[in-house]
């Protein structure tokens, strides 16, 4: 009888003790949690990029397929040139590396653009908090695309100062995820003249007139370069298509390379100097600022 007693006494003090941790989790709790949790994971890090599974097939297959051909090319074989095209998966780090980096440049443009309607804003005499409701109506009819990057940063900055969160934190939020130096920088500046009271105006406008600047010396090397980019392709191009040219003009000539072990290991060499010419060239001809 004395057991069954303390079995229910121990029961209902947990019973108890559950209501009393349940009563401490009360909805506004809940919802603040939940709201905390939405803030933190609606952000996008340009520094990630997840392709869906249509894009890593058509990669795959556009990678694999073109090193399928330059393998027969070389070797005349297809089970080398199978095993060559399998190189191809490789591919799918270099187009995630290149769609990131076009990511950020079209950031850092559209970043250029809000930060001179920022600078407008701020000059007709809005406080920074309200002066970003006003950009993102100015991006919003200068930009056709709803979902550009910097209507969707500054529709969740807007949503964050209205849930009591400093314009601090949430440019400094978009700079570390932009993970683009100059951002990067005018967000630690802005930071430390919000809390000094700094001039807010002059430093978005030098801002604004560096990146511009950085931008327009980028475009004007580019354009110097184009030419070199193509000559670079074309020179990528040409070994193979003098190989393809020479074994169907003169197959005799060409059969001791695709039969011999020698005759091998020269095709092989071969593409390893026009693959490492191809990516060194491609890293000279690309300037980071």
């Amino acid at each position: 009888m004395r057991k069954k007693q303390k079995e229910e006494a121990r029961q209902e003090e947990l019973q108890a003790a559950g209501n009393q941790s349940w009563s401490s989790r009360t909805p506004e709790k809940e919802a603040d949690e939940a709201e905390q949790k939405n803030i933190r994971g609606s952000g996008v890090d340009y520094d990630e990029y997840n392709m869906g599974l249509t894009e890593k097939l058509l990669c795959c297959v556009l990678a694999m397929g073109c090193l399928f051909v330059v393998g027969f090319v070389f070797y005349q074989n297809i089970i080398l040139a199978g095993l060559l095209s399998l190189f191809g998966l490789k591919y799918l780090k270099i187009h995630k590396k290149k769609v990131i980096k076009k990511r950020k440049n079209r950031l850092l443009l559209q970043f250029k653009d809000m930060l001179y309607s920022l600078s407008s804003a701020v000059g007709a005499g809005n406080s920074v908090e309200k002066a970003l409701s006003v950009t993102l109506q100015d991006l919003q009819q200068q930009y056709s695309d709803p979902n550009a990057f910097m209507i969707k940063e500054l529709e969740l900055m807007v949503t964050r100062l209205s849930m009591n969160r400093t314009v601090e934190e949430v440019i400094n939020d978009f700079a570390e995820r932009s993970h683009i130096e100059d951002i990067q920088t005018f967000g630690n500046i802005f930071e430390i003249a919000k809390r000094t009271g700094g001039n807010l105006i002059d430093i978005i406008r030098n801002t604004t007139q560096i990146i511009a600047d950085k931008i327009e010396t980028k475009t004007e090397i580019d354009t110097l370069i184009a030419s070199q980019r193509m000559e670079q392709k074309v020179l990528t191009v040409m070994p193979v298509g003098l190989v393809f040219f020479m074994t169907k003009m003169a197959g005799d000539f060409m059969k001791p390379m695709f039969t011999s072990g020698i005759g091998r290991v020269i095709a092989t060499v071969s593409l390893a100097i026009i693959i490492i010419g191809t990516l060194w060239s491609r890293k000279v001809a690309d300037i980071e600022f």
